[in-house]
């Protein structure tokens, strides 16, 4: 079967499957963004943009995609979260964490629980905040929704002073997060 039938198929399928969290916990004007390969629906502001349309990733901005910075992509007062799968031949969120801080400077690390609505139970999340010599600094959140572990990373510059506002759009994400198709 050619590529373009196979992805194709791929979002007819995506389209059929029915998103978990109710209508009611979305926060209005939100868009859904479902992914296949990492087995969840995620939800984001209609204020944030999406940097490259048509990946397994989600990927967003808080500024236009025009004004994407060429290599480093993160303007000044500007951040970035993409959602996405782990590695090939990672085994759990601690092989994980640890292939990524043996990589990285890590400014810090803790486990935070994040409370959800009812039905959702508590997520459990891996959070570590790399430091960067050249471009943004990354939170990177770890967790696990229904068996599919996955990253959820947000990149801003040190010292923006939107970064509490960064980080509530980031929580709120996860708030809602759901499987895919259950």
């Amino acid at each position: 079967m050619p590529e373009t039938s196979v992805a194709k198929l791929g979002w007819l399928l995506l389209l059929a499957v029915p998103a978990v969290a109710p209508a009611s916990d979305v926060p209005k004007g939100w868009h859904e963004f479902a992914s296949a390969r990492g087995g969840y629906v995620a939800y984001y502001p209609d204020s944030w943009h999406v940097l490259e349309p048509g990946l397994a990733t989600l990927y967003i901005c808080s500024f236009p995609v025009s004004q994407a910075v060429r290599a480093v992509i993160v303007p000044e007062n500007g951040a970035t979260i993409s959602i996405a799968s782990p590695p090939v031949g990672t085994r759990d969120i601690e092989h994980w964490v640890a292939s990524d801080t043996a990589a990285h400077r890590v400014r810090s690390r803790k486990q935070v629980t994040l409370q959800r609505s009812e039905p959702n139970p508590p997520l459990r999340v891996t959070e570590v905040i790399f430091e960067s010599i050249e471009g943004p600094d990354t939170t990177s959140w770890y967790f696990a929704i229904s068996g599919h572990i996955l990253v959820a990373n947000l990149s801003y510059w040190r010292g923006d002073p939107n970064e509490a506002k960064y980080r509530r759009v980031l929580r709120g994400m996860l708030a809602i997060i759901a499987p895919l198709g259950r």
